[in-house]
């Protein structure tokens, strides 16, 4: 679970509200919902497209108590914010692809196991190629009002979004959300040789666990939560080769080595994070986590190991 402080990024926020803005009122002009609930969505209408998740979750609640709301309206509403048009590739319009592409994030912020690469060349539907998948942290199946509000599409993998989540209900008070929730430092991941081998860099399978560290229960609940939806601990104890390679460089190489390899990189004017990227394969800076795969969870083992 990887923060990405997606307000210091107002450009990609205004984008949004602005390149949608346009489409989605004339989808409510055009709708047949009733004259109040159209005014209602319409005044609201670029809250809804770039409000932070609790006040989405607050107009959402405001819609659901409107005097002239029925559940049966879901489906028209549906049809104004139209995920399926903006997951579609489109020509010279703003989509998902576009926006995965500002975001420029390249790993799952669920699980940081799996990349999420846009591969975007050009405006045609041709030019598109990969993209990560968006998950609703507010399912749209309950908040179809939400369907296409940026805090609301998360980057991620199709085994987080599409296999693990699927249908599963998430609520801010029970569930991380990527966007807003920075717990990087609230929860470290513990190796678990399940051998003596394996802790002295033989070939036994290795594993791990997450571990909640927060002083706050109820926070160190909703790690535990959306750790167990993703189902981490299995997941990422499934890739044990790579967890193999640390254990490996502490039980083959002294700590002296270490320190002699990064006093040699630093003379060829190799900065600290140079040198973690280039020896580790991963970023050393909690910011950078969502940049290659496996690095708060290697980060975390080359701790606890004593290596850093």
């Amino acid at each position: 679970m990887i923060f990405f402080d997606l307000s210091s990024k107002p450009n990609i926020i205004q984008e949004h509200r602005d390149s949608l803005k346009p489409y989605l009122l004339r989808k409510i002009r055009e709708s047949n919902l009733n004259r109040l609930l159209k005014d209602f969505i319409e005044s609201k209408l670029e809250d809804i497209l770039i409000s932070k998740p609790a006040d989405l979750k607050n107009i959402n609640d405001l819609l659901l108590g409107h005097r002239a709301y029925k559940n049966s309206l879901k489906p028209k509403i549906k049809k104004i914010f139209n995920y399926k048009y903006f997951r579609a590739k489109g020509n010279n319009r703003y989509d998902a692809y576009a926006l995965a592409a500002k975001l420029e994030i390249r790993t799952c912020l669920y699980c940081n196991r799996n990349y999420t690469l846009t591969v975007d060349k050009g405006s045609g539907k041709d030019d598109k190629f990969i993209r990560p998948e968006f998950d609703h942290f507010f399912d749209q199946d309950d908040y179809p009002l939400l369907a296409l509000s940026v805090y609301n599409l998360i980057p991620s993998c199709k085994t987080c979004n599409s296999t693990l989540k699927h249908t599963a209900k998430f609520k801010l008070s029970e569930n991380i959300h990527p966007y807003i929730d920075d717990v990087i430092s609230d929860y470290k991941y513990q190796y678990l040789p399940y051998t003596v081998s394996a802790i002295l860099g033989g070939s036994a399978h290795l594993g791990v666990k997450l571990m909640p560290t927060s002083s706050d229960a109820i926070l160190n609940q909703r790690i535990e939560n959306s750790s167990e939806v993703f189902r981490l601990n299995e997941i990422l104890s499934a890739h044990s080769e790579e967890l193999k390679d640390i254990f490996d460089i502490r039980h083959r190489f002294s700590q002296r080595y270490l320190i002699e390899l990064v006093e040699k990189y630093e003379k060829l004017d190799f900065d600290y994070d140079d040198i973690y990227r280039i020896v580790f394969g991963t970023y050393s800076k909690e910011a950078d986590f969502s940049k290659r795969p496996f690095s708060k969870v290697k980060k975390d083992i080359l701790n606890e190991l004593g290596i850093l």
